[in-house]
């Protein structure tokens, strides 16, 4: 039998690329059509962006940018990536709180260390990574905040017993 690579559980999180390429062509409709979609992008990320390229996200033969997304849910108000995300992400009370403490204070230092190389540079590159590695650790902080919470609560009851 064949193994498996990966760990499946990390699999789970991942956004199935049909989904993705639907969302995103939503999102684009919603932005006012391809051209208006370009212009919004192209204003978040300092460079310009294709109607081309938006083809190819919306039919699924390239992957959804992060910060695009991210550009057309502001414009839009939609805020269906994340929500999808939300929806779909597992939080365990049995995860390893010690390795989740880890993830978050690995994420926080590079999100001070972007957010301080971007202040330095004043660098449009710079302030999107910055954005990215903070979006990581605000990530990872509401995980460790959910963790928490259900280990707070203690265990929850699948059903009770009348009696």
């Amino acid at each position: 039998m064949g193994q498996r690579k990966g760990n499946t559980k990390e699999k789970a999180f991942l956004m199935q690329p049909k989904v993705a390429a639907q969302m995103f062509r939503n999102l684009v409709k919603e932005a006012g059509g391809k051209e208006a979609a370009a212009a919004t992008i192209s204003s978040a990320v300092s460079h310009s962006i294709s109607p081309g390229s938006l083809t190819r996200i919306e039919n699924g033969n390239a992957e959804v940018p992060l910060l695009w997304v991210w550009a057309l849910m502001d414009a839009t108000g939609n805020p269906c990536f994340d929500t999808y995300r939300g929806q779909t992400r597992v939080q365990s009370a049995q995860s390893c709180p010690y390795q989740l403490i880890g993830e978050v204070a690995k994420e926080h230092g590079e999100a001070i260390e972007w957010g301080l190389k971007a202040a330095r540079s004043s660098n449009a590159e710079n302030w999107s990574r910055a954005a990215v590695e903070h979006k990581e650790a605000a990530d990872k902080h509401l995980e460790m905040s959910q963790l928490c919470e259900a280990r707070a609560a203690g265990p929850t009851e699948l059903r009770r017993v009348q009696g």
